[in-house]
């Protein structure tokens, strides 16, 4: 499982874009702001990045804060990453720092204050400073570091001179005073719920030889939901919530990955159905929706072929039926084929490291399905993928050509990652298709 710590790495790096492009609101479980400064001039200088910060957790005492700055070099579009390693101090208002070295070759240096699950958060006294000689540190300015600028805010709730990454349904942003009369910088989170690691909502059960997480939302008729390679139950941090004003979610983590228990011999895609197959029988559910994502996609297929009454309709998405350069674009397996010789030396010394290359394996190996097989599917099944899929179309095509009832939709300008990238856009497009297939009265 990814931390949280490295989630807000990934999105530092691409902050500055991210505020360019202004998506659509996304849910997740962490936010973040940020102010881009040139750092030309002191290319080569040590640097120090600093803010006074305060968490005031809910009563999950779970929320966090952190700062962070990204250095990104002229010549490529390559650079470095930094952050608050330690935990913020609760209801305290604490000075936090941060230091590094600028490349000769630094452009711009990022700062980033990031934000997670419910609590109310604090920030001010922002200051970035160069060290000109032993001890001689230099201010380098910042725009309205201390909040203090008389200027409108933005509709995000930002003031001048800091942007926001992308819209983040649940947290909220405002200038407050304390007591002193000091401004400062205040966000709320509320209502975010932490999918994949939700204690009222998580369940444990032992079938088909692995022990299984999984969490249960809404009410309505059964809906598996499945993730893709190396992914986990949070991957749907923007599904599960839309899905479940429809249907009951259970939503799943496959065995060894997630919360779910570690296995030893191969991982498929047929074992992976024959898991969710013993899931439902002891859950004691008949049949469900299936909406699987990537391996789950083709888990769903695999279940639709060898469990069919088990499966009402089948949402797939960035499916595949075998992994050549048919299907899956030469790159992508290129990579994968790198990252399994890398996992196969390092195998040995870590249990991680060794579950990559079991699933890495089984991403070049499986899965292994003929396309004149899927005419015996009997469920309906949406076929999608993005335009910039790493599957490809032709191949996306194929699929849904030889299902009996099959449909596909190729979502406009997103890639393997759409679930992720416009939540609305999929979310609407598989409850369309589920609405599709009810009786009519």
């Amino acid at each position: 499982m990814i931390s949280k710590k490295i989630c807000l790495a990934v999105v530092c790096l691409i902050l500055p874009l991210a505020a360019l492009a202004q998506p659509a609101p996304r849910i997740a479980v962490v936010d973040g702001f940020l102010q881009k400064v040139s750092v030309r001039p002191y290319a080569g200088l040590p640097y120090r990045v600093s803010a006074r910060i305060k968490v005031a957790s809910d009563t999950s005492g779970k929320a966090d804060a952190w700062l962070a700055a990204s250095v990104m070099k002229t010549r490529r579009r390559s650079g470095s990453f930094s952050y608050l390693p330690q935990k913020a101090v609760a209801n305290e208002w604490r000075t936090y720092t941060i230091t590094g070295t600028l490349d000769k070759e630094a452009d711009s240096l990022t700062i980033f204050a990031g934000y997670y699950l419910n609590g109310r958060f604090g920030f001010d006294d922002f200051r970035l400073e160069v060290a000109r000689g032993r001890g001689q540190w230099e201010p380098v300015p910042l725009r309205n570091s201390s909040f203090e600028e008389a200027a409108p805010i933005s509709g995000v709730g930002l003031p001048a001179g800091w942007q926001h990454n992308w819209p983040v349904v649940g947290f909220t942003r405002q200038l407050a005073t304390d007591s002193t009369g000091n401004r400062f910088l205040q966000i709320d989170g509320h209502d975010i719920v932490r999918y994949g690691h939700n204690l009222r909502a998580g369940r444990y059960a032992t079938v088909n030889g692995a022990r299984l997480y999984y969490e249960t939302y809404g009410a309505g008729e059964p809906l598996l939901l499945l993730h893709g390679n190396g992914e986990s139950i949070s991957s749907f941090q923007s599904q599960i919530g839309a899905l479940a004003q429809e249907y009951q979610v259970i939503a799943v983590d496959t065995r060894d990955q997630g919360q779910s228990g570690s296995t030893k011999g191969p991982l498929t895609y047929d074992l992976f159905a024959d898991d969710m197959h013993a899931l439902l029988d002891t859950l004691r559910i008949p049949a469900a929706h299936i909406v699987g994502w990537s391996d789950g996609g083709n888990t769903g297929l695999s279940m639709a072929l060898r469990y069919p009454q088990q499966v009402r309709t089948l949402v797939t998405m960035g499916a595949n039926l075998y992994s050549d350069t048919t299907a899956v674009v030469a790159s992508m397996l290129h990579q994968v084929r790198q990252d399994q010789l890398l996992l196969t030396l390092l195998g040995p010394f870590k249990k991680e490291w060794n579950l990559g290359h079991r699933l890495t394996t089984m991403l070049l190996k499986y899965p292994q399905m003929k396309p004149d097989q899927l005419r015996a599917i009997t469920a309906p099944v949406l076929v999608l993928a993005g335009e910039k899929d790493i599957i490809k179309e032709a191949h996306t095509r194929l699929i849904a050509q030889h299902i009996p009832q099959g449909q596909v939709i190729i979502l406009p300008n997103l890639t393997h990652y759409a679930p992720q990238e416009n939540g609305p856009l999929f979310n609407e497009t598989v409850l369309n298709f589920l609405r599709q297939q009810r009786p009519r009265n």
